[in-house]
């Protein structure tokens, strides 16, 4: 064999062995990779490192290869690299960049996905032809640069194509299509519906007619958890209604025989904890269900999972690897017997060898085993950890021949034994009737004066050593995050035992929410919560009560989400249901002698007294009835007042306009 004819055959048989590997169908790759990653915010801001983070560096390819993750999602803006002018070159400097971080990925045997991402001129003005020619050439160069890739290598076509018409996102995908396959006839490229690129955007998309696509959604549902971090998520509806999402793309999948990319899902570093967690879990088991490939966001922010500078993991990264359907799920946490913290669970698994309890402290950043269980246990108990603070666990099936399977992380706090002891903010009871300020509660901290799901005070505008979120807007100070089970206590001092008019002024956007109050020993309706239609413009919810006279405990209970915002709560005496005195009209004369003045004369034996009310049912004054045949009410504002006067039979009210 000559050397020429040896050389022509080693090529022939490179470019073979390179064609056959490239045969793989989506379906085939799809199937052998689930865990992925985005390394966002760092290739599709103007310039690189010009948001939130530095400059990419390798190692990051080594720790989600060590980490477990099978396939990274880089987004890529090509805008401020490409020229305006016709050919609309890519500068080479940029071109040589991505390529080096494509390489780091496939030099580790991991999947890379590269994409147009934040070049937002094509999707604002799709219309003017000199934009399309030039996403059509950046899409040609890529090609060109990348076509001698291995087949580890996706490309995405469009991020998020929000501004596109349905035809134009369909239309756009079909030709830059057929421009990649003149140089890759076989590499994966994916598509995505229009707007947002959510579910039912990809459901409605025209799929592409190519044998090499896989069609792409983004979730972060339900929006007001996910990209708001408002309120809880993890009720049997929340997971079934994400389950009933992943169904219908799993239908539109098996009809249209196009694999799927979750290319983007995730939830706020700021949501409630234990529903972030639940959150990242299911989002995870059901791509894994229904066999959909899932790169979580990553931006090293808000969506931080991995911390590029101290090279170190959110614990979020367990649950993106180590989860799956038959994780030990429905985790929840208790305080039981005041000395021990009580864990439960269900078991979906059946041929592990043993079950590994892990705790931390929130403030640690690694797990430690502290039981070895037998395989079927459901529950555990950790006797007398130390007290006054927060602690996650978390429940893991061990195998002693394969992956452990983990189930998501809970978080709760454990009060000290001997509880502190409960003072008021101001060292005397609040008054009923009256004003009540909701961030005016009790002193003692958590599990004492109340409780609160989360450590510290995210609002930071008033009593920051508590773990209440307060904040401060336009001269209002709220409560607010409050979530389902939180309770805050206010001693108070009702001053006669009465009917009670209560208006709870709260702003939120949201309906549906309920809280509960309780006063000494009365305890009030479930109160529905309607929408002010504002965060901070209050809308005042009304219930009535009949206290009990005297010092007592309130307790303002949150009974169920969604979010609002607490300002106060008013008390005032309801005038209008009380027992009225059985005698003629006669008990007393009332006039104002001069202004700002009311006068009460040739009051009747039986009456013992007078209460003065401002026209909200707020007491200003009250006089007994002595030997006196009159009494007085001065200094009083312009007005309208209701005068109530008292006997042992009962009450009788008139309203007074004071000049």
């Amino acid at each position: 064999m000559s050397k020429y004819f040896f050389i022509l055959f080693a090529g022939f048989v490179t470019i073979l062995n390179h064609s056959l590997k490239a045969q793989q169908t989506p379906f085939e790759i799809v199937s052998k990779i689930h865990k992925g990653i985005n390394l966002g915010n760092t290739f599709e801001p103007p310039t690189e490192a010009g948001w939130n983070n530095p400059k990419a560096q390798e190692y990051y390819f080594d720790m989600y290869k060590e980490a477990g993750f099978e396939i990274v999602r880089i987004p890529v803006r090509w805008d401020n690299y490409t020229s305006k002018q016709f050919p609309y070159r890519i500068e080479e400097a940029w071109l040589n960049r991505i390529e080096q971080v494509v390489n780091w990925g496939l030099s580790r045997g991991l999947y890379i996905i590269i994409n147009s991402h934040h070049d937002n001129w094509i999707k604002e003005d799709y219309e003017i032809a000199s934009n399309r020619e030039r996403f059509d050439s950046i899409w040609s160069q890529i090609s060109v640069r990348f076509k001698n890739k291995p087949d580890r290598l996706f490309f995405e076509v469009l991020n998020e194509p929000y501004g596109l018409t349905k035809s134009q996102n369909d239309e756009m995908h079909q030709r830059i299509l057929s421009i990649i396959r003149k140089t890759n006839p076989t590499r994966i490229v994916v598509f995505q519906g229009n707007n947002w690129g959510g579910s039912d955007d990809l459901i409605q998309a025209a799929i592409p007619d190519d044998d090499y696509i896989i069609g792409s959604f983004h979730s972060y549902d339900p929006y007001e958890f996910g990209l708001q971090g408002e309120g809880l998520w993890g009720s049997s509806a929340d997971i079934n209604s994400l389950r009933n999402k992943f169904i219908g793309i799993k239908e539109w999948s098996d009809v249209n025989k196009v694999p799927v990319l979750l290319g983007e899902f995730g939830s706020l570093k700021s949501c409630d904890y234990n529903s972030r967690m639940k959150h990242y879990k299911y989002y995870v088991q059901f791509a894994r269900e229904f066999g959909f490939l899932a790169c979580a966001w990553d931006d090293g922010g808000d969506f931080k999972i991995m911390d590029r500078t101290l090279k170190s993991w959110d614990e979020v990264k367990d649950i993106l690897v180590y989860s799956s359907p038959k994780s030990p799920d429905d985790i929840k946490l208790a305080v039981y017997q005041d000395s021990v913290v009580k864990i439960n669970w269900k078991n979906y698994i059946n041929n592990n060898d043993s079950l590994i309890i892990q705790r931390k402290l929130s403030a640690e950043s690694a797990y430690k085993n502290i039981a070895t269980i037998v395989k079927d246990a459901t529950s555990f108990l950790d006797v007398k950890p130390d007290t006054n603070k927060y602690y996650k666990y978390r429940v893991i099936a061990h195998l002693n021949d394969s992956t452990d399977i983990y189930s998501y992380p809970q978080r709760i706090f454990f009060p000290g034994w001997k509880k502190q002891e409960q003072k008021t903010f101001y060292g005397e009871p609040l008054k009923i009737p009256g004003n009540i300020e909701a961030e005016d509660f009790d002193k003692g901290g958590e599990n004492v004066a109340y409780h609160d799901n989360d450590e510290g005070n995210s609002g930071g505008a008033y009593r920051n050593d508590e773990d209440v979120d307060i904040f401060e807007s336009e001269n209002k100070i709220f409560i607010y995050n409050i979530y389902p089970g939180e309770w805050y206590e206010y001693t108070v001092n009702v001053w006669q035992e009465r009917n009670y008019d209560i208006k709870i002024n709260i702003a939120t956007t949201l309906q549906g929410g309920k809280l509960q109050l309780k006063i000494g020993e009365v305890l009030s309706d479930t109160i529905d919560i309607t929408s002010s239609g504002s965060w901070t413009n209050t809308t005042g919810i009304s219930t009535r009560m009949k206290l009990n006279a005297g010092e007592q405990v309130m307790r303002l209970s949150i009974i169920d989400s969604p979010l609002f915002n607490i300002d106060n709560i008013e008390f005032s005496i309801d005038t209008y249901s009380e027992k009225p005195i059985q005698e003629n009209d006669q008990l007393f004369k009332v006039y104002s002698p001069q202004p700002n003045q009311i006068a009460v004369t040739n009051i009747k034996q039986n009456v013992t007294g007078f209460n003065l009310y401002n026209i909200s049912g707020i007491l200003i004054q009250s006089i007994p009835v002595k030997k006196e045949n009159s009494v007085y009410f001065k200094n009083l504002k312009e007005g309208i007042y209701i005068l109530q006067a008292m006997s042992d039979s009962g009450y009788i009210s008139r309203k007074i306009n004071v000049h």
